[in-house]
């Protein structure tokens, strides 16, 4: 046995030591599935990137022929439009531990930042260098709300960018007709339940989210573009995020 074998030997050893038998079985049941899983996805991940060009050209030409569009919806990016596709693909292959959706990255990422500040306790701080950062690209906006009176303008400032978009994708959202009322089903919650089963952002819940993200992030946004949104409270029953928007009180 060579040194490298033996130290992993050793530490599998000490890993064991501090491991109940239900979470040596788990771990022992998800190593097998993803072993078997890593093959297939590698597998996948090959033929999509030797084929990415040919899959991006198709679903694009596909995509336009379903909706009705004759242009050209991704400009030429054939490749990139592939890569993206088979990157889903892969995604949707990951059931270990859970089924995996195309926005896990995104909200284990904010889940970590949000935990973070939690435990720090500068979550306000986190939220106000939020809504400072936009400052510029908001106060933009108030001017096109100022020259054509439609506040549908500021919400769709804080909706139409692909990080909401990506953040919301996996169960979609909904405007009302005129595009002062968006809502959407809040969603942290699969991976909240599975990072808890982990000890991992055991202090973080989609009420806490609503309560000390959302609203005031939407309070400190109004300020920039002088609207006013109203985001309803938190409901646990149906966990629907619903933001209106409409002009500022005078």
């Amino acid at each position: 046995m060579d040194a490298a074998q033996e130290m992993k030997g050793e530490l599998k050893a000490r890993m064991k030591d501090t491991m109940t038998e239900a979470q040596i079985a788990r771990a022992d049941a998800i190593m097998k599935g993803w072993f078997a899983f890593n093959d297939y996805a590698l597998l996948i991940e090959h033929q999509c990137t030797e084929h990415a060009e040919a899959i991006g050209r198709k679903a694009a030409d596909m995509i336009a022929a379903e909706i009705g569009q004759s242009r050209d919806l991704i400009d030429g990016r054939d490749a990139e439009f592939g890569r993206i596709l088979g990157n889903t693909i892969r995604t949707f292959q990951m059931t270990l531990p859970y089924q995996h959706q195309g926005n896990d990255a995104l909200m284990k990422e904010q889940l970590k930042w949000m935990d973070y500040a939690q435990q720090l306790g500068r979550t306000a701080e986190m939220v106000q260098f939020d809504v400072n950062s936009m400052k510029e690209i908001f106060e933009e906006r108030r001017y096109w709300i100022e020259e054509t009176g439609d506040v549908s303008l500021a919400l769709d400032a804080v909706t139409t960018p692909t990080c909401f978009r990506d953040l919301t994708v996996a169960d979609g959202i909904e405007f009302n007709a005129d595009r002062t009322e968006i809502s959407y089903l809040s969603p942290y919650k699969r991976i909240l339940e599975k990072g808890w089963l982990r000890n991992i952002w055991t202090g973080l819940t989609e009420q806490h989210i609503h309560e000390q993200w959302t609203l005031p992030r939407f309070a400190g946004y109004q300020e920039h573009f002088q609207v006013r949104f109203e985001v309803d409270p938190w409901d646990e029953t149906t966990r629907l995020v619903r933001i209106r928007v409409m002009p500022a009180v005078e």
